[in-house]
């Protein structure tokens, strides 16, 4: 069973960035035939960031490090009540100051068959 991240972003606008995958081909005469690349043809990322004491840093951290990059996870984006499945390939964490601790991730949409 796939697990859940649980933890909620503490920015206000929290923004999802959209991408198509189209091949395209060029001819010579300025014509240019398109077309979807696959079945699922909508990418979708959301760049987040969490912001904390080291204790819910290190919690996330460790939630994203048990997954390395490539094992999916169940996520609900803001304003959505179902989860989707997304992964997430990296991270920065670095130290706000005192007490305050950072961490930046980008969630990218995955598919399950």
């Amino acid at each position: 069973m796939m697990e859940t991240f649980a933890w909620a972003p503490e920015q206000q606008n929290v923004a999802e960035e959209v991408q198509f995958r189209v091949l395209s081909a060029k001819f010579g005469d300025g014509y240019e035939q398109n077309a979807g690349d696959g079945l699922n043809t909508r990418e979708s990322t959301w760049p987040l960031t969490f912001f904390g004491r080291e204790e819910r840093i290190k919690e996330i951290q460790g939630f994203l490090d048990s997954h390395g990059g490539w094992r999916s996870f169940l996520w609900t984006p803001p304003g959505q009540s179902t989860a989707i499945v997304v992964k997430c390939k990296a991270y920065s964490r670095p130290h706000g100051g005192g007490q305050a601790w950072r961490l930046s991730a980008t969630f990218e949409r995955g598919f399950r068959p």
